[in-house]
């Protein structure tokens, strides 16, 4: 059985992966949507990509040891080839899709979610030296209650 987390999080990819040109987005950044970690684009990856980084999970209350209240960050990350031309407009292209997919008038993600949830801060990522890509993220904050033992 699926946690509260869990769901939570697969709802989001979901709504990442439709990101297409078909499904009138302004780019296919859904077709690729790493999980856990930032990827620098490989020679077989597509120019634009999208990855899901989950923070720390914090809870900021429990009621009588029996329930708590979470806190989940999430960042969602745009990712470019740099050798684009534009690279970093084509970022801009792929926050705006991020945030067309994510935002929709559901801020309760199908019940999963007792608070709507909010859209945190965008920055653009660090280019190491030699990386192949360019990227920014946008941050989310999920709230929810879990039961002790019953995530």
């Amino acid at each position: 059985m699926a946690t509260r987390r869990q769901s939570i999080l697969e709802t989001l990819v979901a709504r990442l992966e439709l990101i297409r040109t078909a499904n009138g987005f302004d780019t296919d950044a859904g077709q690729k949507v790493h999980f856990g970690e930032i990827p620098e684009i490989g020679p077989d990856d597509p120019a634009q990509l999208i990855a899901v980084v989950v923070g720390v999970e914090q809870p900021l209350w429990m009621q009588h040891g029996l329930k708590a209240q979470i806190m989940l960050p999430v960042s969602i990350a745009a990712i470019v080839n740099a050798d684009l031309s534009r690279p970093y407009l084509a970022v801009e292209q792929v926050i705006g899709d991020i945030k067309r997919a994510v935002e929709l008038e559901d801020r309760y993600l199908g019940g999963l979610l007792q608070w709507p949830f909010e859209r945190g801060t965008v920055q653009t990522l660090q280019r190491e030296s030699g990386s192949t890509s360019v990227g920014a993220s946008v941050s989310y904050v999920f709230r929810f209650e879990e039961g002790w033992g019953v995530p």
